[in-house]
């Protein structure tokens, strides 16, 4: 079975300033209509802009910063990143600020604690990146 790798087609839209909607899906980026206004930039949630403003160079920096231990390593285990995968990166969802690296396994631990010294880690990570941001 053949698949086909068809572009995807440029979708209309409706011009902010004069409300109308382009009659033809195109990839311009200006009113056709002639009134001016550009097509809106697509909205990126508050939460994830941290994600877009820092480099994964920087976030290993703030880790370490915060957590001690290695460049690249785990801010709750110390694990340094598997081979074919970096770690990831977490922030806080409810302030938007960012925590440090962990690896997949710590990052999913953050939400659910399968033993007690995995729980009292995640705890211990949580308070440093508290301390930090505290000075």
């Amino acid at each position: 079975m053949a698949t086909s790798l068809a572009r995807k087609t440029p979708r209309s839209w409706t011009c902010p300033k004069c409300k109308r909607k382009t009659e033809t899906r195109t990839s311009s980026r200006t009113c056709q209509y002639g009134c001016g206004a550009t097509k809106p930039k697509k909205r990126v949630q508050a939460k994830n802009l941290v994600l877009r403003e820092l480099g994964y160079e920087d976030w290993a920096a703030l880790s370490v910063m915060i957590h001690g231990g290695e460049l690249y390593a785990c801010g709750v285990c110390g694990r340094p990143p598997k081979e074919r995968r970096n770690n990831d990166r977490d922030h806080d969802h409810r302030t938007g600020l960012a925590r440090g690296l962990c690896c997949p396994r710590c990052n999913k631990e953050l939400l659910r604690h399968s033993t007690l010294e995995e729980a009292r880690a995640v705890v211990a990570y949580l308070e440093r990146v508290e301390a930090f941001r505290a000075q």
